[in-house]
């Protein structure tokens, strides 16, 4: 009783001392993280924005570093108070994960994937990327994997490893394409000219001012399909918000052109209904028989 007595008075505090200073340094990143990411400037502009999912993402991947780093010495000062000789244990370590990492190749492959994004500053958190048939924004980034939620709330887990080809869809800055069909009818210059109204009428309003980078731009008659002309024009407006400026430009677009008659195609189907031909009801020409 006074072995365990001493022990719990001397290595028990020790050990408890330990578990309490890794919980303390743990909740210390999640400030020192936080009083980090106030330094920088609260602005709008595209470059702010960049700048800020960059140092949250870094922030993150940093943190989860130090804490594994400060779990592991944890465990080794552990270990020393129980008692256990360290040098034998390492030395069984050291072969143990010689061996796991022969049969770990993926995981080694995920995380030299996962610090070549970081480096090459692929995406961050926050961004909305195309990647490994899935698409979403980016939730979580770190050495080993991403996770995306997409627009249905799904959550997609993708090893960093089986990223081959990533398009991101805010990066810096966005856009917005559009195709309009008109009728074969209708005064093309016409049709152009109220697009052009259009877009200067929502380049000068709030709130799609402040997202809108360029002002509408009409690239003029793309593609002269089977029962319309198609327009394409498209529109230059900050990370995320090509989404809801397209929106809007289409809903300010049909309700222009119901005001000034123009007519969008759309498919028609026509049923007819035939009557039934008339039975003759006169006398048969057939001729009598002879008697």
């Amino acid at each position: 009783m006074e072995k365990i007595t001493a022990w719990l008075t001397n290595s028990g505090i020790k050990i408890f001392g330990i578990l309490i200073g890794l919980l303390v340094l743990s909740q210390m990143s999640k400030w020192i993280l936080k009083w980090m990411e106030k330094w920088i400037p609260e602005k709008d502009t595209v470059q702010a924005l960049e700048v800020k999912k960059r140092a949250h993402t870094l922030g993150n991947i940093l943190r989860h570093a130090i804490l594994i780093i400060l779990f592991f010495l944890a465990i080794l000062m552990i270990l020393g108070e129980l008692g256990i000789q360290l040098g034998p244990l390492l030395a069984t370590a050291g072969i143990g994960a010689l061996a796991i990492g022969f049969g770990a190749q993926s995981l080694v492959r995920d995380v030299i994937g996962g610090f070549f994004i970081i480096l090459e500053n692929q995406y961050r958190i926050g961004d909305v990327i195309q990647v490994a048939g899935v698409s979403g924004m980016v939730e979580s980034l770190s050495l080993r994997r991403t996770v995306l939620r997409d627009l249905d709330g799904r959550v997609h887990t993708i090893p960093n490893g089986e990223i081959k080809i990533v398009s991101n869809l805010s990066k810096e800055w966005s856009r917005a394409v559009l195709d309009v069909g008109v009728s074969y009818r209708e005064n093309i210059d016409q049709v152009i000219e109220i697009l052009s109204q259009i877009g200067e009428e929502l380049y000068r309003e709030e709130p799609f001012k402040s997202a809108i980078l360029e002002p509408l731009q009409i690239l003029g008659v793309e593609q002269f399909g089977e029962s319309q002309i198609i327009i394409r024009m498209m529109i230059k407006t900050i990370p995320l918000k090509q989404w809801e400026v397209g929106r809007e430009l289409r809903r300010r677009i049909k309700i222009r052109f119901d005001e000034k008659g123009i007519e969008i195609p759309f498919p028609h189907r026509v049923l007819l209904w035939g009557e039934p031909k008339e039975k003759s009801n006169g006398p048969s020409s057939a001729p009598s028989p002879l008697k």
